[in-house]
């Protein structure tokens, strides 16, 4: 089972939001950001990816194949932190921006899936 923090708004309802690592946002990174409202993330992650390509296209044309491969390291690095990142603070982004937005933390519940503990909050209620 896994665990959720739920969240109510008055006139919005309810969002669970899973404690911890996140799968989806590991996979899908900016779309999951965008499905999420995290708007300011997405464009800062969008933002990073572009400079990022734009650097290893710049470094291929300038660099001698030593520098190269120092540079090719350092990408990866970069690119591995552009991936994890998001995966391991994301759930995070989403409370946070849920608190901005109005909405009051209710509880921490267990379940399968957000579907099933916003379901199970509403029983509670």
């Amino acid at each position: 089972m896994k665990i959720f923090n739920v969240y109510r708004h008055a006139a919005h309802g309810v969002e669970a939001v899973k404690v911890g690592f996140s799968w989806p946002a590991f996979f899908f990174s900016i779309i999951w950001m965008l499905s999420k409202r995290l708007w300011r993330y997405a464009v800062i992650f969008f933002v990073l990816n572009v400079l990022l390509n734009a650097s290893e296209s710049a470094a291929e044309r300038t660099f001698d194949s030593d520098a190269l491969l120092s540079f090719y390291i350092l990408s990866f690095v970069g690119s591995l932190a552009l991936w994890l990142i998001p995966a391991f603070e994301g759930n995070k982004w989403r409370e946070a921006d849920l608190r901005k937005r109005g909405y009051v933390l209710t509880s921490t519940l267990q379940g399968s899936s957000p579907d099933a503990v916003a379901a199970q909050s509403m029983k509670v209620q």
